[in-house]
C-alpha cells in the first residue's frame, strides 16, 4: 500500500510539473479522437471522461472565445472527501490539430461538488478546434491519494 501511495504522488508532481508548462505552436498535437471542434460561432456541449464530465458552451467572436461550464465528477469519486489542486485547462488546436494556445480555466482546493467556470479568452486566428485537459488528486475518506488526470498532448517532452 504504501509504494502504491507513493507512486501515485510521484505520477501527480510529474503531471503537475508538465501541466505547468506552457504550451506553444512547436509542443505538440492531439488526436483527431480528442479534438472538439469549434467552428461555429456558437455551441454548447458535454465532453467525457472517465473521472468526469465537462459541460460546456462557447461562442467566438472577433478573435476571443467566451468559454462557461460545469464540471460534474464520476460518481465514484464520492468515496473522497477532498479534492486537491485540480485544474482545468483548454488547447486550442489548428486543422492538424497541432497545438496553438493552452489557457487554465479552473484551478480548485476543496469538495467534489461541481466546479462552474467562465473565461474570455483571446483565441488563435488559425485554431479550428480544442480539447480538454485536466488533473487533480483525490483523498480521504479512508481512501490513500489517488491521482487523476487526462493529457491529450502527443510529441511532447518535459
Amino acid at each position: 500500500m504504501p509504494s502504491r501511495i507513493f507512486l501515485s504522488l510521484i505520477a501527480s508532481a510529474l503531471c503537475i510539473a508538465g501541466l505547468q508548462i506552457n504550451a506553444n505552436a512547436s509542443s505538440g498535437f492531439v488526436a483527431p479522437a480528442d479534438r472538439l471542434s469549434i467552428a461555429e460561432p456558437r455551441y454548447s456541449g458535454q465532453w467525457k471522461a472517465p473521472d468526469l464530465t465537462v459541460e460546456y458552451k462557447y461562442s467566438r467572436d472577433q478573435g476571443q472565445i467566451n468559454l462557461s461550464g460545469k464540471i460534474r465528477f464520476a460518481y465514484f469519486w464520492m468515496g473522497y472527501t477532498q479534492l486537491q489542486d485540480f485544474r482545468l485547462s483548454a488547447i486550442f488546436l489548428d486543422e492538424n490539430g497541432k497545438v496553438l494556445a493552452w489557457d487554465g480555466l479552473v484551478t480548485n482546493r476543496g469538495s467534489f461538488d461541481s466546479i462552474p467556470f467562465h473565461a474570455t479568452l483571446k483565441l488563435p486566428s488559425n485554431a479550428v478546434s480544442m480539447a480538454w485537459s485536466y488533473q487533480g488528486v483525490g483523498v480521504g475518506g479512508g481512501n490513500g491519494p489517488t491521482s487523476f488526470w487526462s493529457y491529450p498532448v502527443h510529441g511532447r517532452f518535459f
